[in-house]
């Protein structure tokens, strides 16, 4: 049963990098930002 569980993971894990949108990079680098703003550190731009 593990098996097949291990093979259902690996298919939802297949499905969700398909997901990835067109402006995956921008998105991450905004959250980045975002993040490092909430530690107290602001990037001049």
């Amino acid at each position: 049963m593990s098996e097949e569980k291990r093979k259902q993971q690996e298919q939802e894990t297949k499905q969700e990098e398909k997901k990835l949108s067109e402006t995956w990079a921008q998105d991450a680098l905004g959250d980045l930002e975002d993040w490092i703003e909430e530690q107290g550190i602001y990037i001049r731009q």
